[in-house]
């Protein structure tokens, strides 16, 4: 079966003001940055993956929405296996994966 999620329930719209400019050295992943690749930076809430949108001497112009954020996205499903769940998964409400809960 096939699922299709909408922009607003996935990784939300594209916002338009969420490009930002910062200086070269905080880019990390390549020596040379070319518009189209995807760079690391530190922020306060920490490591986070941008799109060089333009680079320029000392500055690069660096687009912080998601890659997926403003597309639809559809995925094909297929069920391989069902299990009973086990009794802390129907005292919690939800599926534990291996190893069990970690909430």
């Amino acid at each position: 079966f096939s699922v299709t999620v909408t922009p607003e329930k996935a990784y939300g719209p594209r916002k338009a003001d969420a490009v930002q400019r910062v200086p070269v050295k905080h880019l990390m992943g390549a020596k040379r940055w070319k518009r189209g690749m995807i760079a690391q930076v530190q922020t306060e809430q920490g490591p986070r993956h941008v799109l060089v949108a333009k680079v320029g001497h000392k500055f690069a112009d660096v687009d912080t929405n998601h890659p997926m954020a403003g597309k639809t996205l559809t995925f094909d499903l297929e069920v391989i296996d069902v299990r009973a769940a086990d009794p802390e998964e129907l005292a919690h409400g939800h599926v534990h994966g291996p190893g069990g809960h970690h909430h």
